[in-house]
């Protein structure tokens, strides 16, 4: 089967309803690209900075992060549009991000356990444990998401470049991720 195929065949399966998905080239960067979008991370506007493996700096160095991304060929991003009746409702992004996070690890560990090497990458911090074991070594390394403005990659144009237009919306919010394989 081709890793295309194999990841077909498993968001095919009733767990994964609901959620869109579309296959493209993978994104690309470079260390220069993650050195800027790390300065925003530094900013640390999300709380994740220094706190989970899934962010910098305990993800990786500006270096292997472009090393990281640039070693996989493709990507299957992951969508999903969820209404929202208040958009200061912090409890609520919370529930839908993990439950986004939760939909690419899940694909991502059911891909590697039939050989495929892939990488999940979602917004913001790694959500697998309730509390990161974070400087201390990663529990569940399987398990971890990177957080994909943290490895240099900016979703906006990575989406456009695929006709993908990423914008918000008054009363309701579509998250992505995405499958690096």
């Amino acid at each position: 089967m081709t890793p295309d195929s194999i990841l077909k065949e498993i968001i095919g399966r009733p767990e994964f309803s609901g959620f869109s998905y579309t296959f493209a080239p993978a994104p690309r960067t470079e260390p220069d690209q993650v050195r800027e979008y790390r300065k925003l991370c530094e900013e640390n506007r999300c709380g994740c900075y220094g706190t989970t493996w899934g962010c910098p700096p305990g993800s990786c160095s500006e270096t292997e992060a472009a090393d990281i991304i640039n070693r996989f060929s493709r990507c299957m991003i992951v969508s999903r549009r969820y209404p929202v009746p208040d958009m200061n409702d912090k409890a609520m992004f919370d529930r839908i991000s993990r439950e986004v996070q939760n939909n690419i690890r899940n694909i991502a560990v059911i891909a590697r356990s039939e050989g495929l090497d892939c990488l999940p990458l979602g917004d913001g911090g790694c959500t697998y444990c309730n509390r990161c074991n974070y400087p201390e070594p990663c529990r569940y390394p399987d398990r971890k998401v990177i957080s994909i403005s943290g490895m240099g990659i900016d979703m906006e144009k990575y989406l456009g470049s695929q006709g993908i237009k990423f914008s918000f919306e008054k009363d309701a919010v579509t998250l992505y991720a995405f499958i690096l394989f």
